[in-house]
């Protein structure tokens, strides 16, 4: 596992996990290794998106669409959505928000098949919170020498550039705390019973080789990696994989502990500023009542439609935003039951 958490408005850094035991695996999760990022990538996808121009509400068809020239793949909605933002733009907007490790040129990035470390996400993910500006995760405050003497200093390094609009930062950490509050991080709520201020977003790789989660709350950035070393290893289910179930629980432990120490309530009662008045227009999108609705959500009948990546698709389109459920979201009932929630 790997873990780590900052101030995302200066970068210090409160907690640093590199591994399960450095006696005996002496490799460090958060800065040196790169894993596939799975759907914790996503966000990235539709900041670029919305930098791009896309409306909130624009409607994108559950129907699956097959890239001939991509070996038939027939992926989902997030590389619709990274087409209508380009590609090269959202390799762009993952570069000004601190990623350095190379990114394919392939819209499979949107998946997050890119491997990244732990430590260049942290960073990319403070800009939600720190007005749009990334923050460098640092440890060391200062150097004495035996008679106290200053040798050394380091203060935090904030980038001055914003990487992306304000309104742009408020529409995702909306998004981002409704994966928390009814999407598939939701189980911090019910079996963790955080109250919280918390944003968040899960991801899960191919073959649940990687279990991802990032909490985000106002004074505390923390995110959280589970996996096997050997690329080869992964789970048996997505069941027991995926981030909700290998990474979450991590951050949901500690978030309790937390909330239990009256020392740390300057962190866990911090509060979002609520959205501004356009924001939540802008995110008021109209609810869709199509015939294909009730049909997609009994049937499954609908064949995969051919088509170029560069092709421009025309048929209905089901919410970006106003479907959140398609992109952030997957409340599982059944799962619910089995772990006793509510």
């Amino acid at each position: 596992t790997g873990m780590l958490s900052i101030d995302p408005r200066s970068g210090a850094v409160k907690s640093w996990i590199g591994g399960i035991d450095f006696e005996h695996f002496q490799y460090d999760h958060v800065n040196q290794a790169k894993r596939q990022v799975g759907s914790t990538f996503k966000p990235i996808v539709y900041t670029a998106a919305l930098e791009a121009g896309v409306d909130p509400c624009k409607h994108y068809s559950a129907q699956q669409v097959t890239y001939t020239n991509y070996d038939n793949w027939t992926p989902t909605v997030a590389v619709k959505v990274l087409e209508d933002a380009g590609l090269e733009n959202v390799i762009g907007q993952a570069q000004r928000m601190g990623i350095t490790s190379n990114m394919p040129q392939v819209p499979s990035i949107a998946l997050g098949t890119a491997e990244i470390s732990l430590i260049e996400m942290i960073e990319a993910y403070s800009s939600y919170v720190n007005s749009s500006r990334t923050v460098k995760p640092y440890f060391i405050t200062s150097i004495e020498d035996s008679r106290g003497e200053l040798i050394a200093e380091f203060k935090p390094e904030v980038n001055e550039d914003k990487a992306f609009s304000e309104a742009t930062r408020q529409s995702i950490i909306e998004m981002l705390k409704a994966t928390v509050d009814e999407g598939t991080a939701s189980r911090l709520r019910w079996k963790y019973g955080l109250s919280n201020d918390i944003a968040g977003k899960t991801g899960t790789t191919q073959s649940n080789k990687d279990g991802w989660f990032v909490g985000i709350t106002p004074k505390l950035l923390t995110i959280t990696w589970v996996g096997v070393d050997d690329h080869r290893i992964g789970f048996r289910t997505t069941n027991m994989g995926q981030g909700a179930n290998s990474a979450l629980p991590i951050y949901g432990l500690m978030m309790q502990k937390m909330n239990a120490d009256k020392n740390f309530n300057s962190i866990t009662r911090a509060k979002f500023p609520p959205p501004s008045i356009e924001v939540l227009n802008q995110l008021g999108c109209q609810p869709i009542q199509e015939d294909g609705f009730l049909k997609r959500l009994f049937t499954n009948d609908e064949k995969p439609k051919p088509m170029k990546f560069d092709n421009k698709a025309a048929e209905e389109k089901e919410g970006i935003f106003s479907k959140i459920g398609n992109l952030f979201k997957r409340k599982d009932k059944k799962e619910k039951k089995k772990n006793g929630g509510g």
